[in-house]
């Protein structure tokens, strides 16, 4: 072995945080063989994304009256719980017959890619050009040119629909499209590169099912996050009260104020307040309104007049009412 080799790190530090996680249980020794998940973080975060779901489900359903409506077939859409695996693992369960499409994505930063099994395409294309009722023949060991067209064409399609639902949430851009029939551009990704996996299964006429996967780099998914999370909301403070607070509230209408009324107003020099005696009349006019002060702030105006043979005032308007 050599010194480089031996020097490699089997398992990382949070490979053996998480394998040793659970030593402490009650029956961990006991000698059986135990198999661990490493994917298990990644199926944990995107469980959380909750609103990547609902972008999905919305994705689904558009493309469920798109694709009807251009084949001319009656055709459902449902997407699967969304999964995780490494490039190396996915590329083993490539259907022998394919349509991979991939394509630059913005903000991602990276590509994202269609993968179209070729017994879809061959059922498209059945109905395409009129021969829905007819069995599908049997196809060679890779795509035709005419199935590579409707792979194509589906994927403008699905991504058209993707873009247009998750504008609102998460706005994608893509860039230019490569269709390939083969794995080959795939195979270059690097073997341990994580990938969300994202099975749609489409369904022609109730009939035959299959399942078209969208595969998006786990860590461009990660790092917006916070984009296919609920969005906090806080929580409304609950009002509480005091124990004394009744008490002070029952007794705050019998607190005495001093509330002065003001009939009129009259302008005065210094000169005229000096000539001013014991016996002295001041002539004024009928008020018409009454202002009634607590301290020096208004709080009400009213008419004066009489009622039952008193002077009154009728209120008319309050400080708060500005009309």
């Amino acid at each position: 072995m050599s010194d480089d080799t031996a020097k490699d790190e089997v398992l990382t530090s949070e490979e053996i945080e998480a394998l040793v996680e659970r030593a402490s249980e009650p029956g961990f020794d006991d000698g059986e063989f135990r198999a661990y998940d490493f994917g298990g973080g990644q199926s944990l975060s995107m469980s959380k994304w909750t609103e990547l779901r609902l972008l999905l489900d919305k994705h689904a359903d558009a493309l469920k009256g798109l694709l009807s409506s251009e084949y001319g077939v009656q055709i459902t859409v449902d997407v699967k719980a969304i999964e995780f695996g490494t490039a190396v693992e996915l590329l083993m369960e490539f259907p022998e017959r394919l349509c991979l499409i991939s394509t630059p994505t913005e903000p991602f930063d990276t590509e994202l890619h269609l993968l179209l099994p070729g017994e879809l395409l061959t059922t498209l294309v059945n109905h395409y050009f009129g021969g829905g009722s007819l069995p599908a023949p049997m196809m060679p060991s890779r795509v035709t040119p005419s199935e590579q067209r409707i792979g194509e064409r589906v994927s403008k399609t699905f991504f058209r629909a993707m873009s247009e639902i998750w504008s609102d949430r998460f706005p994608l851009n893509f860039g230019d499209l490569f269709i390939d029939v083969t794995p080959d551009r795939f195979s270059m990704l690097p073997k341990s590169l994580g990938l969300a996996v994202v099975p749609f299964e489409i369904s022609v006429s109730d009939i035959e099912s299959y399942l078209v996967r969208m595969l998006i780099p786990f860590d461009a998914l990660e790092a917006h996050e916070e984009s296919f999370m609920p969005k906090a909301t806080a929580e409304p403070r609950a009002t509480s009260y005091s124990a004394w607070e009744p008490e002070i509230r029952a007794a705050l209408p019998e607190v005495k104020l001093e509330v002065r009324g003001e009939l009129c107003e009259l302008k005065a020099t210094l000169r005229t307040l000096l000539q001013m005696q014991v016996g002295t009349t001041i002539p004024i006019s009928e008020p018409s309104e009454v202002e009634l002060f607590s301290e020096s702030d208004s709080i009400a105006v009213g008419r004066y007049g009489a009622f039952d043979g008193f002077k009154a005032m009728q209120f008319i308007r309050f400080r708060e009412d500005k009309s």
